[in-house]
């Protein structure tokens, strides 16, 4: 039986995380992530990723990538628009929450009806604007098990949208300064003690980021 690796799966599912796509977005990141991940491809992990509807398709792609990738893992996905299909699509490993990334609520809400556990991994790919990005980041890592990963996918470098996220990051990792105004004090405090390393990478085009977060 052949192995695909998770570039080969991310093109032969349509997602743009692979190094060749139908989208002129395409990004290239699943041979970074597959530095990180391949270790966990055979293991019964909990991953999360926010943002399963791609603009102007059907959505779904990403998941099932991370499908046949990690073939024991439990996959629990959240976007604004309803993919409650995926359960009946990719039955007994994936579950659906519909709710919006910048709403606190939406969020506890999800991690509740997801068995209140933590994640080995979560994956941000949502609405990519600045607000949700940090929002989603402070009140999710809490959510990253010890040793895990959160990755914030497709932060604007400029000009595309604006660099707020990726300014942000930056100082996060020189300075270890994760205080901003769309934060509690705690979700601040929190991420400026719990994190142990932060990496970063362009994509293919070179006009994003992906943003690699380990969790002590």
């Amino acid at each position: 039986m052949v192995t695909l690796t998770l570039d080969e799966l991310a093109i032969k599912n349509g997602t743009d995380k692979g190094t060749t796509s139908q989208f002129a977005s395409t990004h290239g990141y699943a041979p970074i992530y597959e530095k990180y991940l391949s270790d966990l491809r055979d293991k019964n992990i909990r991953m999360l990723e926010i943002g399963v509807c791609m603009e102007f398709t059907q959505g779904g792609q990403s998941v099932r990538m991370w499908y046949e990738y990690f073939q024991q893992a439990e996959i629990y996905t959240f976007d604004i628009v309803d993919m409650k299909g995926l359960e009946n699509e990719l039955p007994y490993r994936v579950r659906f929450f519909k709710g919006d990334q910048s709403s606190r609520d939406d969020l506890k809400n999800m991690y509740t009806e997801f068995g209140s556990k933590p994640f080995d991994l979560i994956i941000e790919d949502g609405s990519h604007i600045h607000e949700h990005q940090i929002i989603s980041l402070g009140h999710l890592f809490p959510y990253v098990k010890s040793g895990g990963y959160y990755i914030l996918e497709d932060v604007p470098v400029c000009c595309i949208r604006n660099d707020e996220t990726l300014k942000y990051i930056k100082k996060l990792k020189e300075d270890n300064v994760a205080s901003s105004e769309l934060l509690t004090k705690e979700e601040s405090t929190y991420l400026e003690k719990h994190i142990s390393k932060i990496e970063i990478y362009p994509d293919i085009q070179n006009a994003y980021r992906t943003i690699i977060i380990h969790k002590k």
